[in-house]
């Protein structure tokens, strides 16, 4: 890890532009570095090699903190999300509740990401989805929805752990083997009850054990706490195939969340999915060789463990209504969007009493014509088909 920190150290970077001196920011659209102010662009250099992953037993290293330039931290009172911005940057709303009240924070940035997974959607283009998004959503309260459209999007990269680890387990369980008994039934036929056999099938249940063994690679966490995983999963896939090396020039323009979870609390996250994995192993290896199976315990033992901490780019947006913040998602690799809204019970009634009154007009028709082809007519002359 020391080799890298301090080739990071070495590189650490001041920004201003090479045209009018201002201070550049990273542009998804052209993947350079553009100056707000005139325009200029230059390379910045997208080192995609794999990056370094490090043993789980070294993730209290505390010289892991160093960002490549100074960072400040800063914290909302409303919902106390803390980000991380350059020095000379500022924030004014909260990118996870919308709260003007953000204040510095004299924290530390926290332990430095080893690579990020740069913009690639412009905001405009994010804008033109949430919007989309937005008008997709007809059970969302019109004011509401105004109140959505007219929220402030911010480009945010979330925390995100990784782990790989060679993982053993070792099962006990049953499995079940089908056999077939006659059993005699009564039935009628013709107006008769008469006696016939069939063909019952039961399960013969017998102990088992095995071991199941896989090689784990990027099982992913979240490492912020301000946005539900049910929610985060609706935008993603990322494609971690993209990733690159961290540099500091990547967050210029955007801010970032300072990690809520620590890496050993995402390592117990992890396992757990890791623990469901190897049941369902354990589940197959015995239907192999059985007709049913039940895993009664699993134990397993978990090595080579390593873990490295990426920041993953979302277009996020949060509008409060009704005492309640509602988020909105756009993934900032792909586009896709995703979020939630409230729902008006109204508009919900409306719809109910719409549906009952087409049912009823069906319903008089066919009482009055005595068939169903009435019924088709009037629909074709309500919907105009």
């Amino acid at each position: 890890m020391s080799e890298f920190l301090n080739a990071r150290r070495r590189s650490a970077q001041t920004f201003s532009c090479p045209g009018c001196g201002g201070r550049p920011v990273w542009d998804p659209a052209t993947r350079q570095m553009k100056c707000p102010f005139c325009g200029t662009a230059s390379a910045i250099e997208l080192d995609q090699t794999p990056p370094t992953e490090y043993p789980i037993e070294q993730a209290n290293d505390a010289s892991a903190q160093d960002w490549g330039e100074v960072k400040r931290v800063m914290r909302c009172e409303g919902c106390g999300a803390q980000t991380i911005l350059g020095k000379d940057e500022t924030a004014t709303l909260c990118p996870f509740c919308g709260s003007p009240h953000v204040l510095d924070d004299q924290s530390a940035a926290g332990i430095a990401p080893e690579s990020v997974l740069p913009f690639a959607v412009p905001k405009e283009k994010a804008v033109s989805g949430f919007r989309a998004w937005l008008k997709g959503k007809p059970f969302a309260p019109g004011k509401a929805k105004k109140l959505a459209a007219l929220g402030e999007i911010s480009g945010v990269y979330l925390p995100h752990w990784t782990y790989d680890s060679d993982t053993v387990s070792q099962y006990t369980g049953l499995e079940g083997h089908w056999y077939y008994v006659t059993r005699t039934r009564t039935v009628t036929r013709d107006g008769k009850q008469v006696q016939e056999q069939y063909q019952e099938r039961q399960t013969r249940w017998e102990p088992t054990s095995g071991t199941v063994s896989r090689r784990f690679d990027d099982v992913v966490v979240a490492g912020s706490e301000r946005l539900p995983e049910n929610l985060l999963q609706r935008v993603q896939p990322y494609n971690m195939n993209e990733l690159c090396r961290y540099q500091a020039g990547f967050l210029s323009g955007f801010t970032a969340e300072k990690a809520a979870v620590d890496v050993h609390t995402g390592w117990n996250r992890a396992q757990k999915r890791i623990e469901s994995v190897m049941h369902d192993m354990a589940m197959r290896d015995i239907l192999s060789h059985a007709d049913e199976a039940q895993v009664k315990s699993i134990v397993s033992k978990h090595s080579r463990v390593r873990y490295k901490l990426t920041l993953l780019p979302m277009w996020l947006s949060s509008f409060q209504w009704k005492d309640k913040t509602y988020h909105v998602l756009v993934n900032g690799q792909s586009g896709k969007c995703g979020g939630e809204a409230p729902v008006s019970p109204w508009r919900v009634l409306a719809l109910v009493l719409f549906i009952l009154a087409v049912l009823g007009v069906g319903y008089y028709f066919f009482m009055m014509n005595g068939d169903g082809g009435a019924v088709i007519e009037s629909f074709d002359m309500m919907f105009g088909y």
